[in-house]
């Protein structure tokens, strides 16, 4: 969504953070002071980048707490991501960063996949030299000459680790990060690195296609009915704001309790007057023939359909029309939409709890170096993003992203930093580095053939050939593209489908995979441009 947090009064921004940390003792106050020191040359630092149109964000996640007026999000391009239609933005930042990445080219190299798998480190000294890569399906060794920087993310889709350090099973990553797996955190432990903020998490409550793989981001509907566990009972005030997860608990925030199955139950009355998700169906028709919301004439058969005790959720509706005739619900203080369930046919939707970041890694000070278990920094690692990031306990939106740029320019800084305990001459004897072999594909094309490209998820090319039969589209195929799997592959299959029916780029994206639909379509328009008229 490209939201980047910044601050117009560090002072009282430092204030708001402390104050996010309640009694958490870390972050230290000046691992907090050096946070807000750097996010306040975000705005700044994004406009030397050519940042096209920086706008202020007006959103604060906790805004009863001292300071909160003085933090002051913004996005580059005036799309803030969060309309009545659409959720996601546009990528614009990631974008521009790419953009400069590119124009320094002769500085920078960039490999596609070649994940790391560990860091080279030696046993004595304990300084980190480089990294090993997986490149070509065989390993790669990296020599770092002054330092490596971890910027590695979390572990959203490492079922293990949920369960390890979080107690939840598995809740399904919101963002679709299929490679947050964790691959940092080992890396790290693994040359003696201490952790920490493990178990605090940000989480969303969403629809999760299990056949897809793919989670939706602002389900809009939980206001429809009710929500209520495996067990039929209900758990908490449905159109609460969780404040990415954090539910109140009586006197404090805590991370988000509910159960790992959970289902909204709502009436025809309640299917007729909410929108449930921008991209699905109206009335959800199309969502009943996938399986997706399921539908009984009464309460007890839609319970035996989704696998609640149906005894429970009688009573449980039952109590809370109750409530609703008298205006006030005694058991969670709802007070928004309190419409009875008693209109059938009945309706359930699966709604799974999902996790948008994990805030946990290796410990970092304030110049980004990775910290083992005794203080001592790990010669030569740094780290940023939202691998081991600063939140102990409430999080403001906006400072996974932003935070990460702005520690991203500390610990790049640090790391680029001449080392004096390493040598700076090149150890390769003469002989020539390793660089990865990127082929590109060969397509040819017929005289009613035309390629066009676009950009896809990741920021790579989407190619397709474009078949025309006179003014007619005849045929889309997609020739080239380096999106992930599983995320991507209803658009691949579904929106050249749809341009062909409907002879038209004009298409709708496909639920999940919007960025990936918009490369596709965007590349379906370059090839319409080449096409004499």
């Amino acid at each position: 969504m490209q939201w980047i947090c910044c601050t117009k009064d560090p002072a009282a921004t430092l204030e708001y953070f402390k104050a996010l940390r309640g009694d958490f003792v870390t972050p230290s106050d000046a691992m907090l002071k050096a946070y807000v020191d750097a996010i306040a040359k975000n705005r700044d630092w994004f406009v030397s980048m050519g940042a096209p149109n920086v706008q202020p964000l007006n959103y604060l996640e906790f805004p009863e707490l001292k300071g909160s007026e003085s933090f002051a999000p913004f996005t580059v391009n005036g799309n803030t991501g969060m309309s009545a239609t659409a959720f996601g933005g546009d990528g614009a930042a990631y974008k521009l960063l790419k953009q400069n990445v590119v124009k320094r080219a002769d500085k920078i190299d960039v490999w596609y996949e070649a994940p790391a798998t560990e860091l080279i480190q030696d046993g004595l000294t304990k300084i980190v030299h480089g990294v090993v890569a997986k490149v070509g399906g065989k390993d790669v060794k990296v020599r770092a000459r002054n330092g490596v920087v971890l910027c590695c993310g979390g572990f959203e889709n490492n079922p293990e680790m949920q369960q390890n350090y979080t107690q939840r099973v598995f809740w399904p990553s919101t963002g679709n990060a299929h490679f947050n797996t964790g691959d940092g955190i080992k890396m790290a432990l693994a040359v003696g690195a201490d952790l920490w903020h493990m178990s605090n998490v940000v989480t969303n409550i969403e629809f999760y296609d299990e056949k897809a793989k793919t989670s939706t981001f602002a389900f809009q509907g939980l206001s429809a009915g009710i929500l209520v566990g495996a067990d039929g009972t209900r758990f908490m005030d449905e159109t609460a704001h969780l404040r990415h997860g954090k539910m109140w608990n009586h006197g404090n925030w805590a991370n988000s309790y509910m159960p790992d199955n959970c289902y909204e139950i709502f009436d025809q009355k309640g299917l007729e007057t909410s929108k449930f998700y921008y991209t699905w169906s109206k009335d959800c028709q199309e969502e009943l023939k996938k399986g997706w919301v399921k539908k009984a004439d009464s309460l007890s058969e839609l319970a035996d359909l989704v696998g609640v005790n149906a005894k429970n959720l009688v009573e449980t509706v039952d109590t809370y029309n109750g409530f609703c005739e008298a205006g006030k619900d005694l058991a969670f203080g709802r007070a928004a939409k309190l419409a009875a369930i008693k209109t059938g046919p009945y309706y359930a939707i699966k709604i799974s709890p999902a996790m948008g970041n994990t805030q946990g890694g290796p410990v970092r000070n304030e110049e980004a170096q990775v910290l083992d278990p005794k203080g001592g920094a790990i010669p030569h690692l740094y780290e940023a993003g939202e691998l081991g990031d600063i939140w102990s306990n409430c999080y403001q939106a906006s400072c996974n992203f932003g935070g990460g740029v702005a520690f991203g320019r500390i610990a790049g800084a640090n790391a680029a930093q001449v080392k004096t305990d390493n040598a700076q001459r090149s150890i390769m004897g003469g002989k020539l580095g390793f660089r990865p072999v990127v082929k590109a594909a060969a397509v040819s094309l017929a005289r009613n053939e035309y390629l066009g490209q676009g950009q896809g998820k990741g920021g790579t090319p989407i190619v397709v050939r474009l078949t025309m039969d006179g003014q007619r589209i005849a045929k889309v195929e997609v020739v080239s593209q380096s999106e992930t799997p599983g995320i991507s592959d209803p658009a691949l299959k579904a929106i050249p489908a749809a341009i062909v029916a409907k002879n038209s780029a004009d298409v709708d994206v496909v639920s999940g995979a919007s960025l990936t639909s918009r490369g596709i379509i965007a590349a379906v328009k370059d090839a319409l441009s080449k096409v004499p008229r």
